[in-house]
């Protein structure tokens, strides 16, 4: 998911920043509904013909981890190194991730919460929201006491869930680099097809995620991080993107589609996506010129919306989502400036100054 901001030789940066607002848009109605109110018109539009019924959220995710893929892999074979790598993973998910945390414990909290002071910081659950999240692993914990109890969905952070299974492909990605099998092309198709192939075989037993569902998220970054390492023999045009779709528009059957329709889809949408983000003609409005503010969208935009509902009530989606948004994009630039550009101006400086000594 973050990543660092490229040069407007492709379309990443305003792909990215579409992502995190697609995924505003959808929970800023998820949440004023509530369960079993409905996720919104555009939700409603496209999940009947989406892959794993995939919700605006949910093709904002998408763009994340097909992104991702291609850029951690490109990232770990440009440095070569595994500390240099992992220094550099660190840097861009936990600083900023952490102040979120804080934030949320120490000033959301006390301010809406329920609960007396002291009865909240003395919560068990307060000080393991924060301690349990940190390290984005196993899982992430989502409420904290008293605050959002009477909004239509409960929870102060829902986006979080996601970061636990970047981090996981993280992993993944350094032992497959270890090994040497990102820089054998041969080797990593034939270790990608056989994860695919036991996804589609036993997805109750895929051994690289912990829960049943995330796995599509995996199989996006699995397909970027497959088109970098094939990039040369993988052609991102137009023919291969009319050729695919006519493939899906065959598969699919309103109602009745085919289990393999999903991950064709995600095929499909993983090529679709990096067609855009590179197609050499096609030039998008560069949203991350000022800086890459997608990251401070996505870990944002939930709680801030949560505060607005449960100060206008749920009854306007329409009126909180724009009031959401230059909230959260407020938050997300001083995000970027205050926290994540300082944390990765320090790339390759830690462990430069651990090996020296100082």
């Amino acid at each position: 998911m973050p990543s660092t901001p490229l040069q407007h030789d492709n379309n990443i940066n305003t792909l990215r920043f579409l992502g995190a607002l697609f995924v505003l848009w959808g929970h800023t109605f998820a949440l004023c509904y509530g369960p079993g109110g409905g996720k919104g018109f555009i939700t409603t539009l496209i999940r009947p013909f989406t892959g794993y019924s995939a919700g605006l959220p949910g093709v904002g995710i998408g763009l994340f981890f097909v992104l991702s893929g291609y850029l951690v892999c490109k990232s770990y074979l440009n440095r070569n190194n595994l500390f240099v790598y992992i220094e550099a993973r660190i840097l861009r998910i936990y600083p900023a991730l952490w102040v979120n945390l804080l934030l949320a414990v120490l000033v959301l909290g006390p301010l809406v919460t329920s609960l007396d002071l002291h009865e909240y910081f003395t919560h068990p659950r307060t000080w393991k929201y924060l301690t349990h999240n940190m390290w984005l692993y196993p899982d992430i914990f989502h409420r904290l006491p008293g605050v959002f109890a009477d909004n239509p969905r409960l929870g102060v952070n829902g986006s979080l869930w996601t970061l636990p299974i970047e981090v996981r492909m993280y992993i993944i990605v350094a032992v497959l680099g270890l090994c040497g099998m990102l820089a054998q092309r041969l080797v990593f198709n034939i270790v990608a097809f056989g994860i695919v192939v036991f996804y589609l075989v036993a997805p109750d037993h895929f051994f690289l995620l912990e829960k049943l569902g995330h796995e599509r998220f995996g199989l996006y970054f699995l397909l970027g991080a497959l088109f970098y390492i094939n990039r040369q023999s993988i052609p991102l045009n137009s023919a291969g993107l009319i050729v695919l779709s006519l493939v899906l528009g065959c598969l699919y059957v309103p109602d009745t589609r085919p289990s393999f329709f999903n991950p064709v889809y995600a095929l499909w949408f993983a090529y679709l996506t990096l067609y855009v983000a590179f197609h050499p003609k096609l030039k998008l409005p560069d949203l991350g010129k000022y800086g890459d503010f997608s990251y401070g969208l996505y870990l944002y935009a939930f709680p801030i919306t949560q505060v607005f509902i449960l100060i206008l009530g749920p009854e306007h989606p329409w009126l909180i989502l724009p009031l959401v948004f230059f909230a959260t994009l407020a938050m997300a630039v001083c995000s970027w400036y205050l926290i994540e550009k300082p944390a990765l101006a320090l790339k390759g400086k830690l462990l430069r100054r651990k090996a020296n000594g100082s």
